[in-house]
């Protein structure tokens, strides 16, 4: 992981709720993948103190593009300083051929860079968007997309056989209680399958990282047998049928 200073170029909203920042950067960044993140900071403040998590929903030779809230405010011409890339990029299966997408009651942001390369790897997208995600827009997204929206119960149409004909789902919930969040997650996939799969069903887990690296350990994740993992070296995408979450 490298420290490296990039620039604000453009800023573009997608509404009220969603921007987009676009970034010039150095090129050892060109090939961050689906999953991985950068840790941020405006280069003229020390507020937030600890640095922010940014999520990258595009790259591209010596630019990075991603996504922030909409109440934010940037500017273009601003000075980041980033450290990344952050985390392993999340692990599909070899023989894939759909996959369902799920963001419970928090911008499904995190998702977003895998879109692409999911669809121009002719794999199926199913995108389900629950509570406060459902603000976010989905007319930019491809449009083979397939976007469906929960209820409160996280029902949607057709869930049963969405469940059955996903190869493995990918799934994001509000950071305030992720280990419980993501309990009842898997209490819902078990009740709605016979079994839960060895990587199937994986949780990306968002903890504040104040390093990034590790040491601090402050994103330590309980695992079953008494083991523990690190959101930020072996995440943010964590099997679920190994963590513990009581």
């Amino acid at each position: 992981m490298r420290e490296t200073k990039a620039i604000i170029e453009r800023v573009t909203r997608l509404n009220e709720h969603y921007q987009r920042l676009h970034l010039a950067t150095e090129d050892y960044l060109n090939d961050i993948k689906p999953g991985q993140t950068v840790l941020a900071r405006l280069a003229d403040r020390w507020d937030p103190y600890l640095r922010e998590q940014w999520w990258p929903v595009d790259a591209a030779p010596n630019r990075l593009i991603v996504e922030r809230p909409g109440s934010l405010r940037y500017e273009p011409g601003q000075s980041v300083s980033l450290l990344g890339p952050v985390g392993q990029p999340y692990r599909y299966r070899r023989t894939l051929r759909n996959v369902l997408l799920l963001a419970d009651d928090t911008t499904p942001t995190p998702l977003v860079m895998s879109m692409s390369w999911l669809l121009s790897n002719q794999i199926s997208v199913t995108l389900v968007l629950a509570g406060q995600a459902a603000l976010y827009p989905t007319q930019h997204l491809p449009p083979e997309i397939e976007v469906q929206h929960a209820d409160a119960t996280l029902g949607w149409p057709n869930r049963v056989m969405t469940v059955g004909w996903a190869d493995q789902v990918f799934v994001v919930v509000r950071p305030d209680d992720e280990l419980g969040r993501f309990g009842r997650i898997w209490s819902l996939f078990g009740e709605l399958r016979a079994e839960i799969p060895k990587s199937y069903l994986f949780g990306i887990f968002q903890p504040v990282q104040p390093c990034g690296v590790g040491a601090c350990q402050a994103c330590l994740l309980p695992l079953r047998g008494g083991e523990t993992t690190l959101a930020c070296t072996q995440g943010p995408a964590v099997d679920l049928t190994q963590v513990r979450f009581s």
